[in-house]
């Protein structure tokens, strides 16, 4: 983005300003490049000119392309840009065909009431999703007001599992060694999966384990203790041995990441035998993301730096969640017979 003309996917080039289509448009059009005009008056005027044949479709297909080409790119999460095409796509089959100024209210309370009864969690992502969409039609003059505004998400009761001690434990004794180093490291730090998967050798710093957060993007550092250092030399000498050791702490034999996919073969694998020989009941790699949490604030730290959480209400939400509640037993003793 040229920040100088403040127009997604316009630049300044070869003396005048340019319009580069995405790959859609190239294919449509027939060329990479649409030239605007040399002042910025000029170039407004010719990309509106442009703008229904670089979007020939009805208003919302057009403010979806808009939105995929110009919003979900500078989003700064891989994992965002992704969720968000995945959303899209089912917003497109519902709203595609559609004329911006004939959504109603009622509409999007249905596409909710539909949506949801297939999964709340996920109405609840492409409702965010189409909020914002709208909000950006409205900045872009393509409609005045967001007819999803007034639509509220569906309360979900939050996950309330929690792994015990002794869980763990069997857990650990159980299943398979790879599994074991990660649920470890896991239950260490309580970092997210995206960050333990694309944890680089680099980020292991003299002081401890150095990070960007993937989702709130904050600067963080994990000092070593005894455990936890041990523990990396442990996966680093085990990917050694079945194979290289790649940029990456958790890798594959060729030691190229994990993806999200590959990592679930291998959780599942280890899962299934620690059911299996440790007689446990099914959890997440998640869940231990939460035994964390719960154990990080008995342990008196500070649950909300440890989950990267940019607010405190998302960790009260996720604690309250978690924790179980202590009953005390009264006493008796003059009730018992002799």
């Amino acid at each position: 983005m040229t920040e100088k003309f403040g127009v997604p996917r316009v630049y300044w080039r070869k003396g005048a300003w340019r319009y580069m289509c995405n790959q859609h448009q190239k294919a449509l059009l027939g060329k990479s490049w649409i030239r605007l005009g040399e002042t910025r008056e000029e170039a407004l005027a010719t990309l509106k000119e442009w703008e229904a044949r670089l979007f020939p479709k009805a208003g919302m297909g057009r403010l979806f392309d808009r939105y995929e080409a110009e919003i979900i790119p500078a989003k700064a999460a891989e994992a965002t840009r992704k969720a968000n095409k995945q959303e899209l796509k089912r917003l497109r089959a519902v709203f595609g065909e559609c004329e911006t100024g004939d959504i109603t209210v009622h509409d999007i309370f249905a596409f909710m009431d539909a949506r949801g009864a297939q999964s709340k969690t996920q109405a609840n992502h492409e409702l965010a999703l189409l909020k914002h969409i709208f909000r950006y039609a409205q900045r872009w003059g393509v409609m005045e007001h967001n007819p999803a505004d007034p639509v509220a998400k569906f309360k979900l009761k939050p996950r309330d599992r929690y792994v015990t001690d002794t869980e763990f434990r069997r857990f650990l004794k159980h299943t398979s060694p790879w599994v074991r180093r990660y649920a470890l490291l896991k239950y260490k730090t309580g970092l997210r999966q995206a960050d333990m998967l694309k944890l680089r050798l680099d980020q292991l710093s003299p002081d401890g384990i150095a990070l960007r957060t993937s989702k709130a993007g904050k600067l963080a550092m994990i000092p070593w203790d005894d455990e936890l250092h041990r523990l990396v030399q442990q996966v680093k000498a085990d990917n050694l041995v079945r194979g290289r050791q790649g940029p990456t702490l958790f890798c594959k034999r060729n030691g190229k990441p994990y993806d999200k996919d590959q990592f679930h073969s291998r959780w599942q694998y280890g899962m299934r035998l620690a059911i299996k020989e440790g007689q446990i009941e099914r959890f997440t790699e998640h869940d231990l993301r939460a035994k964390h949490a719960t154990d990080a604030e008995r342990q008196g730290l500070d649950v909300q730096a440890n989950l990267q959480h940019s607010d405190r209400r998302t960790t009260e939400i996720y604690l309250r969640a978690k924790q179980v509640l202590r009953i005390s037993a009264l006493e008796a003793e003059g009730f018992f017979s002799e």
